[in-house]
């Protein structure tokens, strides 16, 4: 019975240090409006029907990440929040449908 106990709680250990590790990761496809290589950032612009446009900035940990976007460009963003942050982990030209 103690070694089921100790199993239980280890498992449930590593599933409460794992879950901050495990972000949602989001998605969102719009035109690259401003690339700022100094700041690590880039403004991306969405197309909604009902809202309208919105811009959102994106802060990457790579600069290298940010030498193929040119303003203009449509493209897709695979990001996680931290905070009031968006973090762009991914980003790929859009697919045209």
């Amino acid at each position: 019975m103690k070694t089921l106990v100790v199993l239980l709680t280890a498992v449930l250990m590593v599933g409460l240090l794992a879950g901050p590790v495990l972000a949602a990761t989001h998605k969102m496809t719009g035109d690259v409006r401003a690339v700022n290589a100094d700041a690590k950032t880039f403004t991306l612009e969405q197309h909604t029907m009902l809202r309208g446009n919105k811009e959102h900035t994106f802060n990457v940990s790579d600069r290298t990440m940010l030498s193929s976007l040119r303003p203009g460009e449509r493209v897709t963003v695979a990001y996680e929040k931290q905070g009031q942050q968006l973090i762009a982990r991914e980003v790929h030209p859009a697919v045209e449908k």
